[in-house]
């Protein structure tokens, strides 16, 4: 902003911008603080969920896929911003604001490079997932050939294509920047002799144009808003319409029971897809309209610029979070996660006593059916043995 280092400040505006430069306000503590918190919690839920969706009886399901996908990126994600918060912390700590991961020219440029892969897998996977249990409710035949494993897993091998490929930017705009910085609203100027691993200043017009125009205001907040709120709508009309709960009642019991869990999955995925909007949405909306106010428009009032960084660290803690809470999503919501978690952490002893019950009375029914059926299957026999008897003797 060295548009705004001619602009007098008055005694407020001084004072604004010591707590927005200095002294680091309970905003930005709560966030560093809370993005630690929250790793932990998302690395203890992401490793329960590949825990849990990695056994056979889950990784056969097509949104299966999605969800493991999603806790490895999510995973991703949330270290990287960890990783940016620890950073920080140290150079608040120090004096000198060094780094504390000291980069190397293509270390700085595969750590954003890498970095922003996630987070554009984390909000285009949560897409792909609603999408396709929008073709699974809508039109379950042909659900059966394209909600499959196989296509599954294509699905997610083009998302990391098209992520790769739209964030190779990247490789180029990032460097290692080791020249003096000054602050714009200093009198006088104060060199900082530390290497950063930063956008390069000849390419800052590129990246406000791929970064916030193209990536973050189109790529991760317009068509993610657009396609999952339109899909999210015909999945629930679809739900709760009529038709579909004639249809639980009337059909047989096995299918019944397969159709009943699919719209339990279905609704499950739906309330993960929606918690997606309402954390993501806000933090990404406001890094636009904050880029335009401080940049475009010259926003150069210091207490307008210190309210804005305080509802962007509540922001960023808001969308951290949304890197966190998927598997407690799954398992509030959905029935299924929560009886494979129990069966995962159940005692071996217990699950083999189970099994044997479980089979023991599998071959019961299976030789009381086979018994009946045999039964049904020699009565008319002996009917029609004692009708010919009795009709032998009658016309003796």
């Amino acid at each position: 902003m060295t548009y705004c280092a001619k602009i007098n400040l008055t005694g407020v505006d001084h004072t604004y911008y010591q707590k927005f430069n200095h002294e680091k306000t309970w905003a930005w503590w709560l966030n560093h603080i809370g993005t630690f918190v929250v790793f932990i919690i998302s690395f203890c839920g992401n490793f329960l969920c590949l825990l849990v969706l990695c056994r056979q009886r889950l990784k056969r399901n097509s949104y299966t896929q999605y969800l493991i996908a999603l806790a490895i990126v999510d995973t991703g994600a949330i270290l990287c911003e960890a990783l940016k918060a620890l950073d920080e912390v140290h150079q608040y700590q120090n004096v000198d604001k060094r780094t504390l991961i000291q980069h190397t020219l293509m270390s700085c440029k595969f750590y954003y490079y890498i970095r922003y892969i996630f987070y554009s897998m984390s909000s285009w996977v949560t897409v792909a997932l609603a999408v396709e249990r929008l073709v699974a409710i809508k039109f379950p035949l042909w659900s059966k050939h394209i909600c499959s494993v196989i296509n599954a897993r294509r699905i997610l091998f083009l998302i990391l294509l098209f992520t790769m490929m739209i964030q190779s930017y990247h490789l180029v705009i990032k460097g290692i920047d080791c020249k003096p910085s000054s602050s714009p609203f200093s009198q006088s100027t104060t060199a900082k002799s530390s290497c950063r691993c930063k956008t390069l200043p000849d390419y800052a017009a590129v990246e406000v144009i791929l970064t916030v125009y193209l990536w973050r205001l189109c790529l991760m907040t317009l068509l993610p808003l657009t396609i999952i709120i339109t899909v999210n709508v015909l999945i629930m009309s679809k739900l709760f319409s009529g038709n579909s709960l004639n249809d639980h009642t009337n059909a047989v019991n096995n299918s019944r029971r397969k159709t009943v869990l699919l719209h339990k999955i279905s609704r499950m995925l739906v309330i993960v897809s929606s918690i997606y909007l309402v954390l993501h949405v806000p933090g990404s909306s406001f890094e636009i309209l904050k880029f335009m106010f401080l940049h475009p428009y010259r926003l150069c009032d210091t207490k307008w610029q210190y309210f804005m960084s305080i509802v962007h660290d509540i922001f960023d803690l808001i969308t951290n979070f949304n890197y966190g809470i998927n598997f407690y999503l799954y398992i509030i919501s959905g029935q299924h996660i929560r009886s494979e978690l129990f069966r995962t952490f159940r005692p071996a002893k217990f699950r083999s006593t189970i099994n044997e019950q479980t089979a023991k009375f599998q071959r019961s029914s299976y030789f009381m059916s086979s018994y009946v059926h045999h039964s049904k299957n020699n009565q008319p026999n002996c009917s029609h043995m004692q009708l010919s008897k009795r009709l032998t003797g009658s016309s003796l």
